[in-house]
């Protein structure tokens, strides 16, 4: 075969028009022409599903079922051009053409030139309508994802939404987004990060045994190059090199397009669109749309780590990076809520470095800061991930501990703090020995509101300076010593 392929159905029942017609297209050379004769209408319908046609035609009755035919097909393939052919001059072909139909055509008066011109004329005209109607389809799917990423502060719970949308314009069976594990320009290493398939077609994250990051770099290590260069990779999967064509077609996908997802100019991730049932050739606008819809996925994420960021430095101390006074009260407030369920008690444990302005005097501020966060790390390794120890301001640390039962509980939360102060801060060959002085409060015992806490427990901790001990607890008023 040399010419172009189109795949022609004919619904009719009559024998002698299948030739005549399989005659009458031989008037245009150079077009290779393959046409199905199938009755009746409903066997039809079925090869429609299973076929991909460049074009039908109809030769029914006139009348009721022909323009229910016409409806039918319409429906079940709006893309698909249709030619009625009738036997007089048709006093319904106004309304086929209202239900769908391209032509309305008289069998008595066929003329072989005219009637190939006619389906041709069909083919290219429905295309250039399926073209634009698509193209405008996922213009309005890319101003949908626009208005989601852009104006809703959630719109990551938006995004199998609008990948749906996505797919559904584009004409795609599935659509999913993946996230770069690596970031480098020679490996390919992605995480699935959301993802949508029509029904019938299984999900991406169903092949999840085969997208592990060493059979992704040896099927596909191209990708991670081109992504990184911003250029899109595209078109059918056997006309892709073998070692991604074995990778991919364990995926069900014949053709592809995956778009590059960029941040501040570094390659983030992709979104791929996936068509599993045919083969799919996509245009230039369509692309130029698909690339904008990546460029807004960039737009989104990229917002919303400015937003973590900027939460971020305003909840977390610039130094230590341990939670500041306004994340500790918001942990305390949690807490509370906590503890009023389960009635069990929170101890609030306050902590002071001693002797810290010496290490400045001594070493300089740039060593203060390094035994500084030191001492945040050594805090937070010898808590429980649920607790929460912040810095309040200077050498000042405070400590939210939860399911406290009684203040034995407490001793041995600042037993651990206090052991963890206990072997040198290193400076080159100079050994820096720290401590730190504590005080608790216990919630609901001495108060409920973190600030008379806090005041509570800063008691206890000056009387330990001035007793020069480790650690003692605030009860009933009075400053009871629990370790001297």
């Amino acid at each position: 075969m040399t010419g172009v392929e189109k795949r022609i159905l004919l619904v009719s029942r009559d024998s002698l028009l299948s030739l005549e017609i399989d005659k009458l297209l031989g008037f245009n050379a150079g077009i290779e022409y393959e046409l199905d004769t199938i009755y009746p209408f409903e066997k039809a319908l079925d090869s429609i599903n299973k076929t991909e046609y460049s074009l039908v035609i109809i030769d029914l009755p006139e009348g009721n079922k022909c323009i229910e035919a016409v409806e039918n097909i319409c429906s079940l393939a709006a893309g698909l051009p249709l030619i009625v052919l009738t036997h007089s001059g048709f006093r319904n072909a106004a309304l086929a053409l209202k239900k769908g139909a391209d032509y309305v055509v008289s069998k008595s008066t066929m003329d072989g030139e005219l009637f190939s011109q006619n389906i041709l004329s069909a083919i290219d005209r429905k295309k250039i309508e399926n073209e634009l109607k698509l193209k405008d389809n996922i213009l309005q799917a890319v101003n949908y994802a626009a208005e989601i990423f852009l104006a809703q502060s959630n719109w990551e719970s938006w995004i199998v939404e609008v990948l749906a949308r996505l797919g559904q314009a584009s004409q795609s069976d599935r659509v999913y987004v993946f996230r770069n594990n690596k970031n480098t320009t020679n490996d390919f290493s992605s995480v699935l990060h959301a993802e949508w398939a029509i029904p019938g077609i299984q999900n991406i994250s169903e092949y999840s045994n085969i997208f592990d990051s060493e059979k992704m770099n040896s099927g596909i290590n191209r990708w991670g190059k081109l992504f990184n260069d911003g250029q899109i990779i595209q078109g059918n999967i056997k006309d892709l090199p073998q070692t991604e064509q074995q990778f991919l077609t364990k995926t069900g996908v014949k053709s592809l397009i995956a778009v590059p997802i960029h941040i501040d100019h570094k390659w983030w991730g992709f979104i791929g669109f996936d068509n599993c049932k045919q083969e799919k050739e996509w245009t230039v606008d369509e692309i130029d749309a698909l690339k904008t819809a990546a460029r807004i996925f960039g737009a989104a994420i990229s917002r919303q780590a400015a937003e973590e960021e900027l939460t971020y430095l305003a909840t977390h101390d610039f130094l230590t990076g341990l939670p500041n006074r306004m994340l500790f009260e918001d942990r305390f407030n949690q807490s509370v809520a906590r503890a009023d369920r389960s009635g069990e008690k929170i101890a609030i444990v306050s902590i002071d470095m001693n002797k810290f302005k010496s290490v400045n005097d001594s070493y300089g501020h740039p060593v203060g800061d390094k035994v500084l966060v030191e001492a945040a790390r050594r805090f937070g390794s010898a808590l429980r991930s649920s607790d929460t120890c912040a810095r309040l301001g200077g050498d000042e640390f405070g400590v939210i501990t939860e399911n406290v039962r009684n203040k034995g509980d407490a001793m041995r939360v600042m037993e651990k703090l206090t052991a963890a102060m206990r072997d040198p801060v290193f400076e080159g060959n100079k050994e820096i020995w720290i401590s730190a002085s504590m005080g608790a409060a216990i919630y609901p015992d001495n108060g409920k509101i973190l600030e008379d806490l806090m005041r509570l427990a800063d008691k206890a901790l000056y009387q330990v300076k001035e007793k020069q001990t480790s650690f003692k607890i605030y009860k009933d008023e009075q400053y009871t010593l629990l370790k001297e």
